[in-house]
């Protein structure tokens, strides 16, 4: 039999999130339906509280005009009354409506509402034969009479001025206690008018006579109100019948507020336990899996046998785990294939290093081998080149030009020797300046060749480098062109080493040039001079412009079809520049000529 945990555990994880986002949406909208029916009851109840308090207003308002109408007797005040038990009427009536379950209250109050005007009206039938009542007129006099006394007295303008609040009171409410607080005031004043001696007797005398047309008005009005027991009975008892209207309905908005309150915060805290409990049980049927998944991934990564089964699993993560399963399967035979591929690139990299080290020592034994033949040839080289030009000389201008003269066989022969000679020179002056560029690379390979430096002119080092090219540029028809700014600061290096680099520089490009120009830029960059040489040649490839200052590296076949030298002048070159702390660098594009440009830095940035 299925256990209810079992059934539980069995859900996917995306029904248990949707079920926890139900309860959470369920207990938002319940919040905001009681929210909503508790601003809908409390408006209800503020209409009728404010029916109450508009009922209450109506009634002060009726007896005040009620005072007013026994103290004047006019038909004003009677309308007034009138008025106002028709607002409080009708007012009642409405909450009457409005809230049915307090009827017989209402009904009440209607029919004491009926029985005040009735009897009103009865007593207003007896009216005083003068309109107003003598005690009514005589007091409204000595009211007005106290006006004057704040001009006469001003210490008693603060006195007067309570005095006429409180007899404002009295006349709306008709109470005793505000008829004794008046008349307290009124004993207080003229004690304070008496103390002032003869200079306050006559507003002494005004006050007392203000206080005797007082208690005379005020026996008027008990009087009046005695010989109808109904009208007081009706009278007195509407106040308090407003006030346990406003009461109530004031009590009803507090207690609706504080239940609504209390179920708002019953209802949160049951949707807050319903989903703790809800995430509790999520948490626990996705984090035990998880956990479970995460130790097996942890030993697989410590190599340690798989041990996952995805029937422990349910849901999305038996799919997971059988994922993994096949995941696992696939990684250990890429972990096997990158073990054999990285034993393999292991052996290729030992070979490599065996081929490099190899390639090393032979560059060193060929470099050595160079070295140490270029020094055993330069001295008997220098002979040879050196008697070949003694040779020259002598055919020139010796005995034999004289010996031959007029025997044109002879003198065929003597141009043959010339030839001969001039071809022996040429070579051996090639050869010696491949043995001078061994040797100089040698040199600076061991770093045994201190550099003399010093301050030069670009124009001087450009004249020197191309001079030796200036016939040969001439007969190939190349054009030259050289541009050197006037204002450009002396260079800081080797004379005879920057001389030598141009050289090669130049050297390559009328070699390699048969048509166009050759041209020589020299511009500033910051610190450093650029010399730039370039020729309308074939350029050279963008993937070989580094490899044409490796040692021994003849790029020759490859342009011209022919071999050069030895691969071995660019080489020397960078090293010189180097030395020097700047660079060399090649640019152009193939079949438009190539630039060589050389950095030197000048001499005010040193």
């Amino acid at each position: 039999m299925t256990t209810p945990g079992a059934k539980f555990a069995a859900i996917s994880v995306k029904r248990k999130l949707l079920a926890l986002f139900g309860c959470i949406l369920a207990g938002f909208l319940l919040v905001f339906a009681i929210d909503h029916l508790e601003t809908r009851l409390i408006e209800r109840t503020l209409e009728l509280e404010r029916l109450a308090v508009s009922t209450k207003i109506a009634v002060l308002g009726m007896r005040r005009q009620e005072k007013n109408y026994f103290l004047r007797h006019d038909q004003e005040s009677l309308t007034a009354v009138r008025r106002n038990q028709q607002t409080a009427i009708r007012d009642v009536e409405t909450i009457r409506e409005l809230d049915p379950s307090h009827a017989a209250p209402c009904d009440a109050a209607l029919l004491l509402l009926r029985e005040y005007l009735t009897s009103f009206e009865a007593m207003t039938d007896r009216p005083a034969p003068g309109g107003i009542d003598a005690p009514a007129a005589r007091f409204l006099e000595r009211s007005r009479d106290l006006e004057h006394l704040e001009r006469v007295d001003p210490a008693l303008a603060s006195g007067l001025v309570r005095l006429r609040l409180l007899e404002k009171r009295w006349l709306v409410s008709g109470a005793g206690e505000p008829l004794q607080g008046l008349e307290a005031e009124a004993d207080g004043l003229i004690a304070q008018a008496r103390s002032d001696g003869p200079a306050g007797d006559a507003a002494a005398a005004a006050l007392s006579r203000y206080r005797d047309a007082l208690a005379v008005y005020a026996g008027r009005l008990e009087q009046v109100g005695s010989t109808t027991t109904a009208f007081v009975a009706a009278a007195r008892a509407l106040e308090p019948m407003t006030e346990a209207l406003e009461k109530r309905y004031e009590t009803r908005r507090r207690d609706i507020a504080r239940q609504s309150t209390l179920i708002g915060w019953g209802i949160q805290g049951a949707v807050l336990v319903l989903v703790a409990l809800a995430g509790w049980a999520v948490f626990r049927s996705v984090a035990m899996p998880l956990a479970a998944i995460g130790g097996h991934a942890r030993r697989v990564a410590r190599g340690e046998a798989s041990d996952l089964n995805p029937a422990d699993f349910s849901g999305e993560f038996h799919a997971l785990a059988k994922d993994i399963g096949r995941m696992e399967t696939h990684l250990l035979a890429t972990i096997l294939d990158l073990a054999r591929k990285e034993r393999e690139a292991a052996n290729e990299a030992r070979r490599a290093r065996e081929a490099c080290r190899r390639a090393e020592d032979l560059g060193r034994v060929k470099a050595n081998f160079l070295s140490l033949v270029s020094h055993e040839l330069k001295t008997p080289l220098t002979s040879m080149v050196g008697f070949a030009q003694v040779m020259r000389k002598r055919l020139e201008r010796g005995p034999l030009p004289q010996a031959v003269a007029g025997r044109p066989e002879l003198d065929a022969e003597m141009v043959r020797f010339r030839d001969n000679l001039d071809i022996m020179l040429g070579e051996g002056r090639r050869l010696a300046q491949m043995i001078d560029n061994v040797l100089e690379l040698s040199s600076l390979e061991a770093g045994e060749t201190p550099l003399a430096m010093g301050m030069v002119s670009a124009a001087e080092i450009v004249d020197r480098a191309v001079s030796p090219f200036t016939e040969v540029m001439t007969e190939k028809g190349l054009r030259y062109a050289c541009a050197i700014p006037s204002d450009l600061p002396p260079l800081r290096c080797d004379r005879e080493r920057l001389v030598y680099v141009l050289r090669h520089l130049f050297s390559n490009a009328v070699k390699f040039t048969e048509s166009g120009h050759i041209a020589c830029r020299v511009t500033r960059e910051g610190k450093m001079a650029v010399i730039s040489v370039e020729d309308s040649g074939p350029g050279i490839p963008p993937e070989k412009r580094e490899a044409v200052f490796e040692k021994f590296l003849q790029l020759g076949d490859n342009l011209t079809g022919k071999m050069p030298g030895l691969g071995i002048g660019l080489a020397a070159a960078r090293a010189v520049v180097e030395y020097h702390g700047g660079s060399i660098r090649i640019t152009g594009e193939p079949g438009k000529g190539s630039t060589v440009s050389v950095t030197v830095p000048l001499a005010e940035a040193a």
